[in-house]
């Protein structure tokens, strides 16, 4: 809330209260109005006063006026104004002097302006800007809540936070990861809090912080889910949160929780849906895996993949980071601290696992099998689950092996050259690879004559620059369009 300043209550009161010759309103603000007669009024004072006086012991002299302002200075008062009439018919000199010497502003009340209408002034100027900061507090309170309604609340809410308090707010995930930044000028801002974050992150979900980054004051709290935190947010302002402002983020930090909330739920039903998709593959049903898949729009089992196994503190959270990193993986969750992923044979880079699950649960024990046929789930399942029972805490077998056929360069320059295929070559190309390159099966089973398919296969050859009596070249080339529908 912002007080009522000298300068302001000049303006509002005009001639009943003005700076007396050679002095100025200044901009500071009063903390009250009072009211002394007394030589020595600062017992009654605390700073930041509009003193009102008559001037009735006020010394006649130089020296006794320079005593009585300089107490006023030390006590600091925001300001004197000496009340003409009564006592004093026009400003003593000594008064104005003093003042003048030792930089205390002097205004004054012409006669017959009763010292109440300053006093009801000064009321009624923190009254409407009382009034006026809750209105605003209520505002900002109503454009949280309209952001938390809609399609993109996390984004919204942030923006409205951000433009609301004149700061920086981010949302990070249970182990640190910038979420979101708004505005996006303030990402180095933010991600200097990852380790403030981690601190909380093992403390409970309903810790907060405040601290410092050293261009802002950052406050931080979690978004807790049924006891635990599912994130956090952070807000960073040029200057420490007022109550009020405070306020605002706590609001801010429960309707990203209620929304963590509502999104918890849509990720458990989601890994559910993942788990039967999982399951189905463990025990042989790869076909009904796939249409079940199709059906709840889970990740579709492909021919080949990896098996990986985790064991931590929390195995939600450690799923997190594992669909964080590969968004096509199935998981599932045996209990509290160990699950085990299905992950595509072309997955990123094993070293931004690594790294992610380190940040996440330093102590996570972790085993990633060769490229497997998906049909083999189960039996290799079973063997990682047991490499993963020896494993001590904090060791991860991570690193990804040549894998033959299932080369990420070459399968991407497939990939990209295979969408450039006519259906009539493309259908050549299937069965061309189905028949193991037997012309003769291949050209009867397409109905049509083997020097057709020669040169359909020649086209495609050179659209797609592979060799296709490589047998690497089509391996990989058979699983790609087996991944597409087309094979």
């Amino acid at each position: 809330m912002t007080a009522p300043t000298i300068a302001s209550l000049c303006r509002t009161l005009g001639t009943d209260l003005a700076p007396a010759p050679g002095f100025t309103a200044p901009t500071r603000e009063v903390s009250a109005v009072h009211i002394s007669e007394l030589l020595d009024p600062t017992g009654y004072l605390s700073g930041g006063e509009l003193l009102l006086t008559t001037g009735l012991s006020l010394p006649k002299n130089k020296l006794g006026c320079e005593r009585y302002v300089g107490r006023l200075v030390r006590a600091g008062v925001g300001a004197l104004a000496l009340g003409l009439g009564p006592v004093h018919t026009e400003m003593p000199a000594p008064l104005l002097a003093a003042c003048r010497k030792l930089g205390l502003p002097l205004l004054t009340v012409p006669a017959p302006t009763p010292f109440l209408r300053i006093t009801k002034a000064y009321w009624a100027a923190v009254s409407r800007s009382a009034e006026q900061h809750l209105k605003d507090a209520l505002a900002t309170q109503r454009a949280l809540v309209d952001a938390a309604a809609s399609a993109d609340p996390v984004t919204t809410v942030l923006r409205t936070l951000s433009r609301s308090l004149d700061a920086w707010a981010a949302t990070f995930s249970p182990t640190g990861e910038v979420d979101h930044v708004v505005p996006a000028s303030a990402t180095a801002e933010a991600e200097r809090v990852r380790q403030e974050i981690v601190r909380l992150e093992g403390a409970s979900a309903h810790s907060a912080a405040s601290f410092s980054t050293g261009s802002a004051a950052v406050i931080v709290f979690p978004l807790a889910v049924r006891e635990r935190a599912a994130g956090f947010l952070a807000v960073g302002t040029s200057t420490p949160l007022d109550p009020a402002r405070r306020r605002a983020v706590l609001t801010a930090s429960a309707l990203l929780s209620l929304d963590a909330v509502r999104r918890s739920r849509a990720e458990s039903v989601a890994g559910e849906a993942q788990r039967c998709v999982g399951l189905l593959v463990d025990f042989g049903q790869v076909a009904a895996a796939r249409r079940l898949a199709g059906a709840v729009r889970a990740p579709v089992p492909p021919d080949h993949v990896r098996l990986l196994a985790l064991r931590g503190r929390e195995s939600d959270i450690l799923t997190a980071v594992v669909r964080r990193w590969c968004a096509e993986t199935i998981a599932l969750r045996i209990d509290r601290h160990t699950a085990w992923f299905l992950i595509p044979a072309d997955h990123p880079p094993t070293t931004h696992l690594e790294n992610a699950v380190r940040r996440a649960d330093p102590e996570t024990a972790a085993v990633l099998s060769d490229v497997v046929p998906v049909e083999r789930t189960a039996t290799v399942r079973a063997a990682v689950a047991t490499t993963l029972d020896g494993l001590a805490p904090g060791t991860r077998l991570l690193t990804s092996v040549a894998a033959g056929p299932y080369n990420t360069r070459l399968a991407s320059q497939l990939a990209d050259a295979s969408d450039q295929l006519t259906d009539v070559l493309r259908d050549a190309l299937v069965g061309y690879l189905r028949h193991h390159g037997q012309w003769e099966a291949a050209s009867r089973a397409l109905g049509v004559h083997r020097n057709t398919l020669r040169h359909r296969i020649a086209r495609c050859a050179a659209l797609l620059e592979a060799d296709l009596t490589d047998p690497d070249v089509t391996a990989e080339l058979w699983l790609l369009l087996r991944r597409r529908g087309t094979a």
